[in-house]
């Protein structure tokens, strides 16, 4: 950051036409300068309406600024609202101004260069702000700390609600909170590896198993590395998918329709209408938003070349191609819908995803038929799944609403969901929870290695020093433990001199 001294000028509406624009000012001599800027100077703090006095150079005929001699100048004003606050009761700690006006991006930079001309004039140092720098400014008056400062850039930054759920976890303390959770176990694990040290030569000695420690540093690296979002899926993504899926002519178009609430595929009675996977974002309600994919038909549940009647072979290689991207987008996906129309069976699926199943078209269906989930061999982890069965009817709505309740709820408690919103964590808390994973992984490569030998930990130094640098790690997001915090817990749980 510049000078902190400086005064700075920033125009914080974001860029683009819209109705209203801001243009914000913090630091000194901003009194002096509404002498000048404004019609009616604010007195006291609160939003005033006012007029915002702008003067320009005029140009020469050819387009140049006039020189100085010759220079004629032109005032104009146009109204505005300003909000003053003094510095004790503003965000950044200074002295405070905000000018809301019309949104014409040629007056809102020219109320900013005359706001920063005043100022100089004033006898003042003024510019334009850097990013961030109200809030750097806010954190040095105490009035931010860093996890909030955090917070307000990753809502800035978000595209999805999951990243906006993130942001807001961020703002509330609860990843530190998980973080200072395992820190505090972490730390009674430490005292009792600690308190053993003083007994290393005596072998009737044991203040804590090899095979324990080796246990709970397992436990440990694998919270660490689901605080951080790692879960060794390589379809994480900011914002979960939910796919249709099924044969071909099984309602999935006409359904995904309904869904979104607009026609954006083409459904036809006709086979293989819909070739390349179509994705919408949409809003599921409870403040959850999805991508929604239509799916190519599926025929079975290993990818074969579809072999037309008239030997057809480079036809039969398009089907098979689409109905392998269709399988890939399957294999990618968070939640499943999957979509059997009357009368028909069910698509194999072997996914780990959560699936959904739905009878489509049940308005064409006098008996209402009942999905039932085929479990052969190509579907023997689709009982661990699928939980849900709904009958919908794109064409008289029956089912639609329900279906997206369901969808919002799936998602919603889904493990794919959280690891979404884990997705934005944090790069400070990134890099802090891979160093305490690290950590806890390599001790517990040492005690499982004293565990095969025995009840004994050997290393038993070693394996402190990774358990004290894990606690460091988690430390700078949770509430760091001093070394006399671990000596308080050996003399708490141990009668040491006894």
């Amino acid at each position: 950051m510049r000078d902190s001294r400086d005064t700075i000028v920033a125009v914080a509406s974001p860029p683009g036409v819209g109705l209203r624009a801001l243009v914000r000012a913090s630091g000194p001599g901003l009194r002096d300068a509404m002498t000048a800027l404004l019609d009616t100077p604010c007195t006291h703090r609160g939003v005033h309406r006012v007029r915002v006095r702008l003067s320009a150079h005029e140009r020469d005929s050819g387009g140049a600024a006039a020189t100085q001699d010759h220079a004629t100048h032109t005032t104009t004003d146009c109204p505005a609202y300003a909000m003053w606050m003094e510095r004790d009761a503003s965000f950044t700690g200074e002295d405070s101004l905000e000018i809301s006006c019309v949104g014409a991006r040629a007056l809102v930079d020219s109320i900013a260069h005359t706001l920063i001309e005043c100022i100089n004039n004033a006898g003042f140092p003024a510019r334009y702000a850097q990013p961030g720098e109200f809030a750097w400014r806010a954190h040095l008056a105490g009035r931010l700390s860093i996890d909030a400062a955090e917070s307000l850039a990753a809502r800035i930054a978000a595209t999805s609600d999951a990243e906006l759920v993130a942001a807001d976890e961020v703002a509330r303390g609860v990843v530190g909170q998980r973080a200072d959770a395992l820190l505090h176990e972490c730390a009674s694990l430490l005292a009792r590896v600690e308190a053993g040290i003083d007994f290393t030569d005596q072998d009737d000695v044991i203040t804590v198993p090899a095979a324990e420690v080796a246990m709970q540093c397992a436990e440990f690296a694998q919270r660490s590395d689901a605080m951080r979002g790692a879960h060794g899926d390589a379809h994480a993504r900011a914002t979960a998918l939910i796919v249709l899926a099924g044969a071909p002519n099984a309602g999935k178009s006409s359904l995904f329709n309904a869904l979104i609430g607009q026609t954006r595929c083409v459904a036809s009675p006709h086979a293989g209408t819909t070739r390349d996977a179509i994705v919408v974002r949409v809003a599921l309600g409870e403040g959850i938003e999805v991508d929604l994919a239509d799916l190519a038909g599926v025929m079975c549940a290993s990818v074969a070349p579809v072999v037309n009647n008239d030997n057809d072979n480079d036809n039969a290689s398009l089907n098979a191609d689409i109905e392998r991207s269709a399988r890939a987008m399957i294999d990618s996906a968070d939640v499943i819908v999957r979509c059997t129309a009357p009368g028909t069976t069910p698509i194999a699926l072997n996914s780990t995803a959560q699936i959904i199943d739905v009878a489509t078209m049940s308005d064409l269906d006098d008996t209402i038929h009942s999905t039932r989930v085929a479990h052969d061999d190509h579907d023997h982890h689709d009982h661990e799944h699928a939980t849900t069965s709904l009958h919908t009817s794109a064409r008289t709505g029956v089912g639609i609403t329900a279906l997206r309740r369901a969808l919002a709820a799936r998602v919603g408690h889904d493990r794919a969901f959280r690891r979404a919103q884990l997705v934005t964590i944090l790069p400070r808390y990134d890099d802090a929870l891979t160093r305490a994973h690290d950590h806890f992984t390599q001790a517990h490569t040492l005690a499982s290695t004293s565990a095969a030998r025995g009840a004994r930990l050997h290393d038993i130094e070693l394996v402190a020093s990774l358990l004290r640098a894990a606690l460091d790690a988690l430390g700078e997001i949770a509430r760091p433990i001093h070394p006399d915090d671990v000596l308080g817990l050996v003399f708490s749980r141990f009668c040491i001199g006894k």
